[in-house]
């Protein structure tokens, strides 16, 4: 195919009406984890999706920052800890999923507040958190700024002490608004095609074995619900970014991390300051995998997980 009919063709399909993930009943969801009950709660003018299976002491998965992202990532593990005996709730954050897509600049302090009232408002004492990448600078926060609703942390390959840790200022103002016009629709529709999804999925899966047709499926549906642009812009120009270089030393919680040796846009050597400023902190190296250890050794991950909240 030609480049401009290409683009052309992309554009198109992006600009597809269809139904955002907010707007469907409850009733018609097919939830994304096998035996979970799909749920929504209010965050102010906005929605947060999530699915809940299981009973016991509570536990949070939440999700990475990354285009087409959501609980999809937990599938494989949310069961195995509700089997365990735990109540496990799977939020997705704004932007990802099935909750509001609003058309706006989504910055740290949305989704820190999104992550936070969430916790809020579930039953219960302070829930164990499992987070990803950039969420899991968002946790640390919540955990340093609200301590009294975690009561344990796991983070899987966590951004924030040299990486996706740049300044909130008026340079990320500006660098989501050029975002806005053209140039965002020429990126947008190059986040659309198939092969660019895989492209940038090989830097987080182990590799091509691990996208299965169901992965790229869901992926895909995601980056192309409506709206599903705005965060992913958010998240180039370092809106979302977050520090935890301050934070990080007063983590009062327990705190598992693990983190993948294949890794390379968040490399395992990362993991240097986080254990130089928190020694006591418990580390997995899981060999063989890149930034979801959860997804690529499912088996490894839960077992690693259960015994660290069993303590």
């Amino acid at each position: 195919m030609k480049p401009l009919p290409w683009l052309l063709l992309l554009l198109l399909t992006a600009c597809a009406p269809a139904l955002a993930p907010q707007d469907v009943p409850l009733d018609d969801v097919t939830p994304v984890i096998r035996g979970a009950t799909p749920q929504r709660v209010a965050y102010g003018a906005f929605s947060t999706y999530y699915e809940v299976l299981g009973e016991g002491a509570p536990v949070v998965l939440v999700h990475g920052i990354g285009g087409g992202s959501s609980g999809f990532q937990y599938r494989q593990n949310a069961p195995a800890l509700a089997a365990a005996g735990f109540r496990v709730f799977v939020p997705d954050l704004l932007g990802f999923g099935g909750s509001s897509r609003p058309e706006l600049r989504y910055t740290q302090d949305l989704l820190v507040g999104q992550l936070t009232a969430f916790l809020e408002g579930l039953p219960g004492g302070p829930k164990a958190v499992v987070a990803n990448g950039l969420s899991a600078a968002y946790a640390v926060r919540v955990a340093v700024e609200r301590p009294e609703l975690i009561s344990k942390l796991v983070l899987i390959a966590p951004t924030g002490y040299e990486r996706l840790a740049r300044p909130q200022d008026a340079a990320r103002v500006a660098a989501f608004d050029r975002l806005r016009g053209p140039l965002g629709s020429v990126l947008n529709a190059f986040l659309l095609d198939p092969g660019s999804q895989r492209f940038f999925l090989l830097d987080a899966y182990a590799g091509r074995e691990s996208l299965t047709p169901e992965v790229l499926e869901s992926y895909d549906r995601n980056l192309r619900v409506p709206g599903a642009r705005w965060v992913v812009f958010s998240f180039i120009s370092g809106n979302l970014d977050q520090s935890v270089r301050d934070l990080w030393p007063r983590v009062e919680q327990p705190t598992l991390i693990l983190w993948g040796t294949e890794a390379t846009n968040t490399p395992i050597g990362d993991a240097e300051d986080f254990l130089r400023a928190r020694p006591q902190t418990r580390f997995l190296p899981v060999r063989g995998v890149k930034l979801l250890p959860n997804e690529d050794r499912p088996g490894l991950f839960n077992e690693a997980l259960l015994d660290f909240l069993r303590e």
